[in-house]
Formats: C-alpha cells, sequence, structure tokens
C-alpha cells in the first residue's frame, strides 16, 4: 500500500550542485526561517513534537510535528497558517500535543535559516520530492552547519524512492540521519554533543511486523547517529557505541529471523557484522589500555624515589612499561584509522540505506507467506522467542566449568542476544516490571561476567601481536608481565560466572 515517506541524509556542502544534477523536476527556491518553540521543561520535545512558526514565500504558517506515524521514516504534521509571530494557542488545541502543553507558557528554543530547493519528481510510478537544505541553526550565541538532502514520497510504491536514493548515492555521498532539524536545533541549544537517543514505546497489542519497524528504526538511528559521532569527534566512547549499535541492530535481525530470512536482510547482517569487526581492533586496545596498561603504568609512576633506589629492577621495568605504551599507541592509532576509514566509506553509506530500504519496503512487509507472522500479536512472538532464548542459555550454561573459552564466547554472545531482546522487547508485557528489570539484571550480570572470562582469554594474544608488530625486545617482556597470572585469575572470573549463571537460572519469567 502507497504512503508517504521522508528520508534525510546529510551531505557536504560542495555537492549540492552534483546531488541536483541527478534531480530532474519541476524547481522551486524558497528561503525559509523559522523559530522552535517550547515549554521551560521542554515537555513538547519530551513527547516526540516539533512546533516551529515559519516565514515562507507563501506566508508565516504554524507546524506541528511529531514523531513516525505510519511508515518506518513518515511523521505526523499539523499545519496552519498563521498571523502573528508566536504560536496561535487555538490551533494548537487541536492537535494530538493540547494536553502536552496544558496550558504552559511557549518560549523560543533555537531558529533555523535555510534556503531551500526543490524539485518534484516522477519516477517509476512514483511522484517524490527533492528538498535541498542549506543553511544553519541558532541558538543564542551558539551556531550549526545545515546541508541535507530530503527525499519525500509523495504517491506510488516505496521501491521508486530508494532507487532514487541509490542513484544520487551512486554520484554524490550521503548519509543517511534520522535525526530532525529539530532535535540537531535542541541538541544545540542545550548543548548536547550527541543529541538525544531515540524512544521505542511499543504498544502491548502491537503485531509482530510493527514491532520489528518500530525496533528496526531505533536500531537504525542509533547506528546512524553513533557514526555521525564518531565522524566528527572519535574516541573510545563513541567507538563502543557504534559498536554495540551494529551488533544490536544484527541481533535485532536475528531475533526477527522468521520476517529477516530472505537475502536482502541476510546482506543487512553481513555488513553489521563487517562494521562491527572493523571497530574491533580500537575497542579491544581501548579495553586494554584502560584495564592493563594504564593501571600498571600509574601504580609505576606513583612510587616514591626511596622505593624506586630499594628495587634496582625498577628502572628496567618502567624502560620496558615505557616501550610497550609506545607499541600500544602505535597500534591505537592504526586501529583508529581503520575505524575511521570504515564509517566514512561508501560501504557503510550503503549500509544504511540498504536497511532503510529493507525496513520499510523489503520483500518480508508484502511476501503472502509471511503475513501469518506478520500480523501474529507481538508478545505471542516475543514470548516464544524469549522462552526459546532462555532455554538454550540454561542448557549450555549449566556446566560452565566444563566449557572452552570459545563455547563461554558463543554463550555470552545468546546471553547479549537475549538481554536486547529483553530490553526491546519487554515493554509488550507491562504486567511484571519488578520481574522485568531482575530479568535483564541478571542477564546482563551473565553477560558482563562471561565477557570478562573472554577479555581474559583474548588479553595475552592481543598483546603478544602489539609486541611483536614492534619489534621492540622490552614491549615484549612488558606485555608478558602483564598478561601474566591468567590461570588464577580465571578460576576467580569462571567463579564469578557460575554465581551469575545460577542467579540467572532462577530468574522467573516475566512474560
Amino acid at each position: 500500500m502507497d504512503h508517504e515517506i521522508e528520508l534525510k541524509f546529510l551531505i557536504a556542502p560542495e555537492a549540492a550542485t552534483a546531488i541536483l544534477a541527478r534531480l530532474e523536476g519541476r524547481e522551486a527556491v524558497k528561503q525559509l526561517d523559522a523559530t522552535y518553540f517550547d515549554t521551560a521543561d521542554h515537555a513538547l520535545r519530551k513527547a516526540g513534537f516539533g512546533l516551529r512558526i515559519r516565514d515562507g514565500e507563501n506566508g508565516r504558517k504554524q507546524t506541528l510535528k511529531s514523531a513516525s506515524a505510519g511508515g518506518v521514516f513518515a511523521r505526523g504534521e499539523w499545519e496552519s497558517a498563521v498571523v502573528g509571530p508566536e504560536p496561535d494557542r487555538d490551533l494548537l488545541a487541536k492537535t494530538p500535543a493540547a494536553q502536552t502543553v496544558n496550558g504552559a507558557a511557549l518560549i523560543p528554543v533555537f531558529a533555523t535559516n535555510v534556503r531551500r530547493v526543490t524539485r518534484m519528481i516522477e519516477r517509476e510510478g512514483a511522484t517524490i520530492e527533492a528538498a535541498l537544505d542549506q543553511g544553519e541553526l541558532l541558538a543564542d550565541a551558539r551556531r550549526a552547519g545545515v546541508s541535507e538532502l530530503e527525499l519525500e514520497l509523495k504517491s506510488g510504491p516505496a521501491s521508486a524512492l530508494f532507487d532514487l536514493a541509490r542513484d544520487v548515492a551512486a554520484h554524490a555521498s550521503l548519509r543517511l540521519s534520522l535525526v530532525s532539524k529539530a532535535e540537531r536545533g535542541y541538541a544545540l541549544a542545550l548543548d548536547e554533543a550527541d543529541g538525544p537517543r531515540p524512544e521505542t514505546p511499543l504498544a502491548p497489542k502491537a503485531t509482530t511486523s510493527e514491532a520489528l519497524q518500530a525496533l528496526g528504526r531505533a536500531a537504525l538511528c542509533r547506528l546512524c547517529s553513533a557514526a555521525e559521532s564518531q565522524r566528527t569527534r572519535p574516541g573510545p566512547d563513541r567507538v563502543h557505541k557504534l559498536r554495540v549499535a551494529a551488533r544490536r541492530f544484527r541481533a535485532l535481525l536475528s531475533t526477527f529471523k522468521p520476517l529477516a530470512g530472505d537475502s536482502a536482510a541476510r546482506h543487512v547482517r553481513a555488513e553489521l557484522k563487517w562494521l562491527a569487526d572493523q571497530l574491533g581492533a580500537a575497542r579491544g586496545l581501548d579495553v586494554f589500555i584502560a584495564d592493563v596498561w594504564r593501571p600498571a603504568a600509574e601504580s609505576q609512576a606513583a612510587e616514591t624515589p626511596a622505593e624506586a633506589a630499594v628495587d634496582a629492577a625498577a628502572e628496567d621495568e618502567a624502560r620496558t612499561l615505557a616501550a610497550f605504551g609506545k607499541a600500544l599507541l602505535s597500534a591505537q592509532t592504526q586501529a583508529y584509522a581503520q575505524a575511521e576509514a570504515a564509517v566514512d566509506s561508501a560501504r557503510f553509506r550503503a549500509l544504511a540505506l540498504e536497511a532503510a530500504a529493507w525496513l520499510e519496503a523489503g520483500s518480508w512487509t508484502t511476501d503472502k507467506r509471511l503475513k501469518t507472522v506478520r500480523d501474529r500479536p507481538a508478545a505471542a512472538f516475543a514470548a516464544d522467542t524469549l522462552a526459546k532464548a532462555r532455554r538454550r542459555i540454561r542448557k549450555d550454561g549449566a556446566d560452565l566449568a566444563a566449557l572452552s573459552a570459545g563455547d563461554r564466547h558463543h554463550l555470552r554472545i545468546r546471553g547479549k542476544k537475549l538481554r536486547y531482546a529483553t530490553e526491546d522487547l519487554g515493554a509488550l508485557f507491562p504486567e511484571h516490571p519488578k520481574r522485568l528489570a531482575r530479568f535483564v539484571e541478571a542477564t546482563k550480570v551473565l553477560q558482563d561476567s562471561l565477557g570478562l572470562l573472554n577479555d581474559l582469554a583474548v588479553r595475552e594474544a592481543l598483546a603478544r601481536e602489539v609486541a611483536l608488530s614492534s619489534e621492540d625486545p622490552e614491549a615484549a617482556f612488558a606485555a608478558g608481565r602483564l598478561t601474566a597470572g591468567g590461570p588464577e585469575r580465571e578460576a576467580e572470573l569462571l567463579a564469578d560466572a557460575q554465581g551469575a549463571y545460577v542467579t540467572f537460572a532462577e530468574a522467573k519469567r516475566f512474560w
């Protein structure tokens, strides 16, 4: 069934000419100056609304936009002509935001100053509006540039919209973004470095397809936002967030495997794995440096001159530790270059676009053979899925001591998938909030304890690889010393993991 969908891409300002060359259609140019309003405590934003007054060639208009309404990338919209520069409260009273405002004063939060070039395109039986926006956001003394392309499906098949996006992307870099100008403006006004995190309220009576689309949109939003943060301000926290976003999206497709079994979904899963792998070296080195090398370096630096004089080996230890630190820094620099190249690559941009295309217009949305699965209550689907995952973990983890390091790692991955599924699908079972919280916590503790065991298993190999790459024997000496004592530490962590398993196995179901 036809429905409106809007795709937004961040573009380099200098790419505008190349992009317009791919968009043939009736053109209009507008200057759009707008002010966004909210209550003092930002009640509209918290409720998922954006309220603006915009001046354009057709006069002044008041527009209220809501979060997703229907299609994955569609937004509810209420627009009316107004006279004054302030919001018309009578018009607002006729919208879903009336109860949110509830008589509170509305004040300006930020403004936009944008020049828009629009073209109406007829393609493959579809009507698509392309809008190229360039300008800036203003919030007090802060400014942020705007350079975006929006493609909105007015009518016709969704496949035509994504085909057009692919065509433009082949000639210019398009970075998919699910963050609106309103959200960017709030982030600027409130000095939020990474912007708001997506929320995914699932109605208890949602169908399985509705749940997949809502959760998929949130997962894609996390992925694109984390990638943009890593691209503009790289660092350990942002590498971690992006890697988690990739893994969480991949886990979601695994959870909904009955609907995500087609070749397009498998391709998206494979590309998400590629992205996580490209970030893996940077994340592993960040953890090693923070948990192993830095504490050792700080401990060594804290020694008093008297202690150093008594221990003649202290000077040698400091030298080898510094040599290993230099090798770690070199490896970390290379790993970050790899991560940044992945985020800046055409391959990542294509991943984001193809993920969006699959969520909105994939074969799973119309395949008659999947209708029963699509229309099944999401709560019933979730109950079966969670129960199956829980049974498998309880069975496979019953004797952790007998498992190899590799088997424990695979058990950890299953625990992580169950935790993500629980956090995503828990809202479908509002009857037992305390059981849900305890189950999530038990799953997290088991995952974390198995994660520490896995870190211990790979730590020695990582240290050895870094030391060998430096070709400095002193670095190799420090690497061996820092990763010594593995068996004793493994026994401690294994005992903790066994305790976490017992707690998990005894946690009551919330579904």
